[in-house]
């Protein structure tokens, strides 16, 4: 049995195996898009070389590979087709990431500039200051709407049975409709004063299993010619390791390293997240620190030590080991799910080690 260290080293190497991949069907991809928008303007042409630096800046790529090992539970044969259609998950998430940073208006992604702060800059350079932010916002709504259409176009013309493409295409919109409706629930949650486990765990299935995890393996199944059977096996999968992703992100957000993580330790509780961290040191904390904690809660000018205070409430009321213990059990849920299905064997070997590897992640 591989062990916690052996496991890391195997899925680390692969996902660096097809990052590589993706990466290079990413640039080819947005260089044809490039030349596509000079032959309307220089300004289109300008937001689509950026459309391609921001995406291309970095990301572990984890919902095209899901896509490709989705298809590769059932297939063995087209590789190469379905690398090249999973780039329309990547392509998702960056529409996803650019409108999410205007909705919570940050500055920042992936260590570099959020991409209306990008479209700012260029109005500033090249027309003024005049109205720059709302320049830089609504040219990153476009932007976003762009890549969505490009995700699409991606799927569309992927090389597979035109009825597997149509599946495809329906998977696709019904991830985007769950996302939209987490983050509805999301945004509505920061103006409650009050909110409880099944909520928060209702908008991380809505906002990261469907497309983190979920959608991706659907997407791949689909392109291959799954049923709904093996949809329902992916799903029962995909679903409790989409939320042991997100709770492991929210705890990495608080108690992760920065260096690893790429973004500031206790920004979370910056920008006012309402974590299962934070919902279960409410419900255990003394009432002098349950205060501290609601203050602190969207204060953008939280400092360090205060952080650390959070944090060491967090740990003493154990809702850290609450978190750590429900991430392990949903990790094993999700192998359960997989382990005696009638998938191919070298794809169920590699969902189990990702999914061990998601559960004890630092990054």
């Amino acid at each position: 049995m591989n062990t916690p260290a052996d496991i890391t080293i195997t899925i680390t190497d692969m996902l660096a195996k097809y990052q590589k991949q993706i990466n290079g069907r990413l640039e080819i991809f947005f260089d044809e898009k490039i030349e596509e928008a000079l032959r309307i303007s220089s300004y289109t042409q300008e937001v689509v070389l950026n459309i391609k630096e921001y995406t291309l800046r970095g990301g572990k790529r984890l919902r095209p590979i899901f896509c490709i090992y989705g298809y590769k539970c059932l297939a063995d044969t087209d590789i190469e087709a379905i690398i090249d259609a999973s780039i329309s998950l990547e392509l998702m998430q960056s529409y996803f990431l650019i409108h999410d940073d205007i909705m919570d208006e940050d500055n920042l992604r992936r260590g570099e500039l959020a991409f209306h702060i990008i479209c700012k800059d260029l109005c500033e350079r090249q027309f003024g200051k005049n109205k720059s932010p709302k320049f830089g916002v609504n040219m990153a709504i476009v932007a976003g709407d762009l890549l969505e259409a490009y995700a699409k176009e991606v799927l569309i013309k992927s090389e597979f049975k035109p009825e597997n493409v149509n599946k495809a295409l329906a998977a696709y919109t019904g991830i985007t409709k769950k996302v939209g409706f987490g983050q509805i629930l999301d945004i509505t949650n920061e103006r409650r004063a009050s909110f409880n486990e099944d909520e928060i765990l209702t908008v991380h299935r809505l906002k990261t299993a469907s497309y983190t995890t979920e959608g991706p393996l659907h997407i791949g199944a689909l392109l291959s010619g799954a049923k709904e059977a093996d949809l329902q096996i992916l799903s029962n999968y995909a679903s409790p390791l989409g939320l042991a992703f997100q709770i492991q992100d929210d705890i990495l957000g608080l108690f992760g390293v920065e260096g690893k993580t790429g973004k500031p330790t206790g920004s979370d509780i910056r920008e006012g997240k309402k974590s299962l961290l934070i919902l279960h040191a409410l419900k255990r904390c003394a009432d002098d620190e349950k205060e501290l904690i609601l203050k602190a809660l969207g204060n953008e000018r939280l400092t360090a030590d205060e952080i650390d205070v959070i944090r060491a409430i967090v740990r003493e009321t154990g809702s850290l080991e609450y978190s750590e213990n429900l991430v392990a059990g949903l990790i094993d849920e999700a192998v359960n799910a997989i382990k005696d299905s009638h998938f191919r064997t070298d794809a169920k070997e590699f969902l189990a080690d990702i999914a061990y590897f998601i559960g004890s992640r630092e990054y």
